[in-house]
């Protein structure tokens, strides 16, 4: 028959957090067990020992200063909610008791990078321990697993593999953990490595993962089957794998009634065409394919590019840099100095720029338009594959217009539809349960 302290060891082997520990308490020698990553283990030993208890104390003394209550291995989710648990190591019985929770250093702040309104204040900020802590108190289940990894290149990098053992897609898991063993005497310093690690092209515009720092999108991208990857050090969790869905698609939509959140993914669906189509649909319309406009709206674009010395294709070019130089230095600076430079960067150099006919009021508008649909989407990173391949549709158009701009967008619907990762396609539409389903 299996013992208590065997099937807690077996259990460790899926629940990385999970510690057992020996420790001589009173007249005997126990098994201390609990989640490190939810319990303070040495502010809870000296508890223990605050407690009264001598160095002639029995298990039933021991059970009342700690004022416990009967405990089977097979009840892990007690541990959850931050008890920790004795087992006495010459017999089967085991006690629980509460122990000393961990408590963060630092204020509790919110997301930086994903705002989302009424969304929690607790965001993947913290050590890799707390940050596991953070995901099992936010669902308190004894099926979410825990699989620890060391990267033994020129320094040691820990990182944990987490998911929902029921909701997991099995072929997936055993994919990414594959490629993790594989990776243990490389060095982890950046994402581009990850990649590597994952057999995947450095090249490729599109990442095989996405980050988040809200524990709440971690959580739900768990329950549809993905796997989630905390690197020690890091302030975010790397979602595996990246899917369409992602760029449309929140846990926060789920707020609201089903039509509201169909709208809303809907807007984000039509600001991603904007955001790839518009500048170049404009380019291609103005300089390649006149004849394709009403009269009125051809005079009317005609008039306003009296006095401009650029042909269109050049126009749409000098303005997707500029506002590409002010998102980035918008991103580097401090938020005090941020909110100045987009006021200067914006609309004084806007204004400025169409005072002195370098470039048509139009051209302008159509690129805001562009440049704010852009950042509709979810998460900022998502935004940095659809600003590239804006560019390159621009190219496309001005070079062959209509033909170009439809060439570039069935392309990129192509590469799209034809990207898998781990097995599974980019394009994939998450059932509640299984990607594989």
């Amino acid at each position: 028959m299996e013992t208590y302290v065997e099937m807690i060891k077996s259990k460790s082997k899926t629940q990385h957090d999970l510690k057992i520990e020996q420790l001589p308490i009173g007249s005997i020698n126990m098994w201390m067990v609990g989640y490190e990553s939810i319990v303070n283990w040495q502010e809870t030993i000296a508890h223990i020992s605050n407690c009264g208890i001598t160095s002639e104390s029995n298990y039933e003394e021991i059970y009342m200063h700690l004022i416990g209550q009967d405990w089977d291995p097979k009840a892990l989710d007690v541990l959850l909610q931050g008890k920790v648990a004795f087992i006495d190591s010459n017999s089967e019985q085991a006690f629980s008791f509460q122990g000393k929770l961990k408590t963060l250093d630092r204020a509790i702040d919110k997301a930086e990078n994903e705002s989302t309104p009424f969304s929690s204040a607790i965001v993947f900020m913290e050590p890799l321990s707390t940050n596991i802590g953070i995901l099992r108190t936010s669902i308190n289940s004894p099926c979410l697993e825990v699989e620890g990894f060391q990267f033994k290149g020129i320094g040691t990098k820990e990182a944990s593999l987490v998911y929902l053992s029921e909701c997991v897609d099995k072929d997936l898991l055993h994919n990414v953990r594959l490629a993790l063993n594989k990776a243990s005497e490389s060095d982890l310093r950046n994402g581009q490595d990850l990649i590597r690690f994952f057999g995947n092209n450095r090249f490729h515009l599109v990442s095989p993962f996405h980050k988040t720092e809200i524990p709440g999108q971690a959580i739900t991208s768990m329950m549809n089957g993905r796997v989630i990857l905390l690197v020690d050090g890091e302030p975010t969790a790397y979602v595996l794998p990246l899917l369409f869905g992602d760029f449309i698609a929140l846990d926060w939509d789920r707020q609201f009634p089903v039509i509201v959140m169909i709208v809303l993914r809907f807007l984000r669906f039509l600001s991603l065409l904007i955001a790839l189509l518009a500048p170049g649909l404009y380019v291609a319309l103005v300089s390649i394919n006149p004849e394709t406009l009403r009269i009125e709206l051809a005079l009317s674009i005609a008039t306003s590019r009296v006095g401009i010395p650029l042909p269109t294709f050049l126009e749409m070019l000098l303005l997707l840099f500029i506002s590409e130089i002010i998102i980035e230095a918008t991103q580097r600076l401090p938020k005090s100095i941020a909110a100045a430079n987009t006021l200067i960067g914006g609309i004084i150099l806007g204004q400025a720029i169409v005072d002195a006919k370098l470039v048509s009021s139009l051209v302008l508008i159509v690129l805001s338009t562009s440049v704010t649909a852009n950042f509709a989407f979810p998460t900022y990173l998502n935004t940095l594959v659809i600003r590239i391949l804006r560019s390159v549709i621009v190219v496309f158009s001005g070079i062959f217009g209509i033909f170009g701009l439809f060439a570039a967008f069935i392309g990129i619907c192509y590469y799209a539809c034809n990207l898998q990762r781990f097995g599974i396609p980019f394009m994939n539409f998450l059932s509640p349960k299984k990607l594989g389903q």
